[in-house]
């Protein structure tokens, strides 16, 4: 028997339970992390997935693995959002609406971003994975935006990407702060002295 013929047909609905079980687990997760905060009861994150605890560190041997994934899934969802926005007419106001995402995305909850500013260095992480496809997924549109005119000459992708995320570590958990400045870092604090209309 050929080794691809020895797969055993009744386990396909068990995969399809394991994975159904960790979305339910992620999304249990970024839940009650939102509203308590990333020290939260992993037990109280089990409960609301409908799973035990014991399923929960099957998936997640430690908070910090839960932690990065759910970061490395926000930041797989602003890699699609990225490449939405290509069709986005207006080019400097679609590399805006990223960074608007970017910062929501790491910024759902308490402790979050400071919790993984290590792991995303690490070249072996599933993290760095996605973080790396991210940051492509954003110099194109930031590339967009500098041809059109919507950034200032010699501005760098990741300078940008650094402030964003300097928004993001000041204001975790504060959704109305971290909009009012970017709008800030955006418009900048001198009216007229900006070098360019959008950034």
């Amino acid at each position: 028997m050929k080794p691809q013929e020895t797969a055993d047909p009744a386990a396909r609905p068990l995969r399809a339970d394991v994975r159904r079980n960790r979305e339910n687990l992620l999304a249990a997760a970024r839940e009650i992390f939102t509203s308590h905060g990333a020290e939260s009861s992993l037990e109280s994150v089990a409960e609301r997935a409908g799973v035990g605890i014991g399923t929960l560190y099957r998936h997640f041997p430690t908070r910090q693995d839960l932690l990065e994934s759910l970061l490395a899934d926000g930041y797989d969802q602003l890699g699609l959002r990225a490449h939405e926005l290509l069709d986005d007419p207006d080019p400097g106001a679609a590399f805006v609406t990223w960074l608007e995402a970017f910062i929501a995305q790491v910024t759902p909850f308490r402790g979050m971003a400071a919790s993984v500013v290590v792991t995303m260095r690490d070249e072996r992480s599933e993290l760095f994975h996605s973080c790396h496809a991210m940051r492509t997924a954003g110099a194109t549109l930031f590339a967009r935006a500098l041809e059109a005119g919507a950034v200032p000459p010699g501005t760098a992708f990741l300078d940008v990407l650094r402030l964003a995320g300097g928004i993001a570590m000041a204001t975790e958990g504060e959704p109305e702060m971290s909009r009012r400045l970017l709008d800030l870092a955006v418009h900048g604090v001198v009216p007229g002295a900006a070098t360019g209309p959008s950034l």
